[in-house]
């Protein structure tokens, strides 16, 4: 930066006399001073301006004041114009008596409607002549102050005796002023750039910055700092140097862009200052997706000041912006309807990063895809498999899709079915159903409160005992290591009581062979006392409850 900045106060000395060589943009006809039209209203103003021929009078002619005061308003509008680098341009100024402007349809010509809409001639309708508006004498002085603020104007009287010898276009108390304005602007970014950066290191090493600062970018930030001091201190002195209007119009055009340019180089580094004290924050928070977010974010950001230095950058150079934004706007929509996929997907990607269905490292199921997500892009979203493989999903997808986050889960569970033969006594069934609880009430991490372990099916060839229980992890790996302890437990159980797991199985029956009887039994003779048998049960279980 420092390189650049001695390079254009070089080119900037080389090319004052160029720029100032023909570039007096003032009248040089004598007028008529009928001041029926416009053009004759401000071509006798800036004639008699002239120094070869001087006549404030006649030249405060347009004005309504008469007099110092008039004389007064006709040379401050003149230093407003030269001090904004303004340039008259007399063939565009109507030579119509009756020019009205296309806006009110009055008889009212702004000479800058953009730059100066306080300043406009009006036609008087009882002399028919054009003259400033009394609107406009009311505001010269305030504009005046505005343009040499701080006392500057005061420098407009004094700078001239220091020599009228000119030379390439230009008096040599202009190019004293212009050293001594160079000069002046290397002390002060010496001297303030030390104090902006001793400033900021001092607020960076506070209690709430320390440790969260880097501080190359406090001296970063501290010279660009400087530099707009510096630039707004030689922007604000430019124009009491006087210079002519080519050269004052090009100068301050450049110091515009200049600070066009250290504004946003300015809020780029500022962004970077702070990058580390908000990597802190969102290292704080219990989600890893806005850590991943924070780049991204910053690249949006510095996009976005990039873009609008650019357009502010036209707009200072005369570039109509608001036409240029509709045409952008068109050419959008025509891009959006031959991009939808690729807003979708975008779109996608910000409902995720609002809704935060799940972040990086979560253990997922979306559709038939599931694994682990490893990262969330613009596009999509990167989920590796339990095979290592790595499969992208479209974002706007996942907007239609049930997502399952299995990283969320606070308890992962352990549902199975224990077979056990039908010829177990129920007794033994009993007291294998007590162990299996025990087995879950020793386990150190399983859940005591959720807990479902019981007989609950009578199977084709089983007798099925229901054992759920749930561990106190989300963890996928540490659930298998859990689960296989149990099983272990159960089998050891199984075989310490001698209750066989059964396995699926059929048995066949042959009710009749060839000469034999039937091996069907008889019920006839066993239902009275099969009834008896059932009243003696029931009567038992009453007595036992």
């Amino acid at each position: 930066m420092r390189f650049i900045n001695k390079r254009l106060y070089l080119v900037l000395i080389l090319l004052l006399p160029v720029l100032a060589w023909g570039q007096e943009g003032d009248p040089s006809e004598k007028p008529a001073a009928n001041l029926l039209t416009p053009y004759d209203a401000i071509y006798t103003h800036l004639y008699y301006l002239q120094a070869e021929h001087y006549d404030a009078s006649m030249a405060a002619r347009p004005f309504y004041k008469r007099g110092e005061a008039g004389q007064d308003l006709a040379l401050k509008l003149k230093q407003i114009w030269d001090g904004k680098g303004l340039r008259v341009s007399l063939s565009r100024i109507p030579e119509d008596p009756m020019y009205k402007d296309s806006v009110g349809q009055k008889n009212v010509y702004i000479p800058y409607p953009q730059e100066l809409p306080e300043v406009y001639l009006e036609r008087n309708k009882i002399s028919g002549k054009w003259h400033y508006s009394r609107e406009t004498e009311r505001a010269i002085p305030q504009l005046h102050k505005q343009v040499y603020p701080f006392g500057s104007d005061l420098l407009l009287g004094l700078l001239p005796q220091l020599g009228q010898q000119r030379f390439m276009g230009l008096a040599s108390w202009q190019y004293l002023g212009m050293l001594i304005l160079i000069a002046l602007s290397f002390i002060l970014h010496a001297f303030i750039s030390r104090l902006f950066s001793w400033t900021i290191h001092f607020l960076a090493n506070s209690r709430l910055g320390k440790g969260h600062f880097d501080e190359k970018q406090v001296i970063r930030m501290a010279k660009v700092l400087s530099y707009l001091l510096v630039l707004y201190i030689v922007y604000t002195f430019v124009p009491v140097l006087q210079l002519p209007i080519g050269l004052s119009f090009y100068l301050l055009l450049l110091l515009k862009l200049t600070n066009t340019v250290l504004v946003a180089v300015l809020a780029m580094r500022s962004l970077a200052f702070f990058r580390s004290y908000l990597e802190w924050l969102t290292s704080q928070t219990k989600t890893t997706t806005d850590e991943y977010l924070l780049p991204i974010f910053i690249r949006i950001v510095n996009a976005l000041i990039i873009a609008a230095a650019f357009i502010h950058a036209l707009s200072v150079c005369g570039v109509n912006v608001t036409a240029l934004l509709a045409g952008l706007s068109l050419g959008g929509l025509a891009v959006a309807l031959a991009a939808q996929e690729a807003l979708r997907n975008l779109l996608g990607s910000m409902m995720i990063y609002a809704d935060r269905p799940f972040q990086i490292g979560d253990f997922v199921s979306v559709g038939s895809v599931t694994g682990t997500v490893t990262d969330i892009g613009f596009r999509s979203t990167r989920i590796k498999t339990m095979d290592t493989s790595v499969i992208s999903v479209p974002n706007g997808n996942l907007m239609n899709e049930t997502i399952n986050n299995l990283g969320e889960r606070e308890m992962r569970r352990f549902n199975t079915t224990i077979g056990l033969a039908y010829h177990t006594p129920p007794a033994l069934i009993e007291t294998f159903i007590q162990g299996l609880r025990r087995l879950h009430e020793v386990h150190p991490h399983t859940d005591k409160e959720n807990v479902y372990i019981h007989l609950n099916n009578m199977g084709a060839s089983s007798l099925d005992v229901l054992f759920m229980v749930y561990f106190k992890t989300n963890d996928w790996a540490q659930e298998l290591a859990w689960k296989e302890e149990l099983i272990f437990a159960i089998l050891r159980l199984a075989e310490a009581l001698g209750v066989q797991i059964a396995f699926p199985s059929t048995s066949v029956y042959v009710e009749t062979m060839p000469g034999q009887g039937t091996v069907v039994p008889s019920y006839e003779e066993e239902l009275k006392a099969a009834q008896a048998r059932l009243d003696e049960f029931i009567s038992k279980m009453k007595t036992d409850q």
